[in-house]
């Protein structure tokens, strides 16, 4: 993504604003959105160079000066941050896990599981997913 933002500089005065945001839909946004189910879940420091490169391509395609705030910049733009973005993501990835199976990989169809279907007793929670949990540090940076 950081070859965009030499591109974007370019090109920024010589097409609308309409085109450059269409341009970035067509070729930022997908890098974006692809995988961002698990690349995501990894502790902030790890992503934020992603952001502060997303937020310099945005900067570049509306024009702000570098201390321009980043919410306007989404805002213009109609988009989230990749925090939010992730999010919005693992929330439609649940949907389509609990409504519309057929439309995931096989992969997803055991992915979810209501909590009455692992435990015998029955609960206030019975009803809700079923959330595994994870005691590890794997992948975490080591503190010298």
């Amino acid at each position: 993504m950081s070859n965009y933002a030499g591109i974007f500089y370019r090109i920024r005065q010589r097409l609308p604003d309409k085109c450059l945001k269409s341009i970035c839909f067509a070729f930022v946004y997908p890098h974006l959105l692809h995988g961002i189910e698990v690349y995501a879940n990894t502790i902030p420091t790890h992503l934020s160079k992603l952001v502060i490169l997303n937020n310099k391509i945005l900067r570049i395609l509306q024009n702000k000066p570098y201390r321009s705030p980043v919410k306007d910049l989404y805002t213009a733009y109609n988009t989230l941050p990749i925090p939010q973005l992730h999010i919005q993501q693992l929330l439609l990835l649940v949907h389509k896990c609990i409504y519309y199976k057929y439309m995931l990989p096989q992969i997803y169809l055991d992915y979810f599981h209501d909590n009455y279907t692992i435990y015998s007793h029955d609960t206030r929670q019975k009803t809700n997913l079923h959330m595994y949990s994870v005691n590890s540090t794997f992948g975490w940076p080591k503190i010298l």
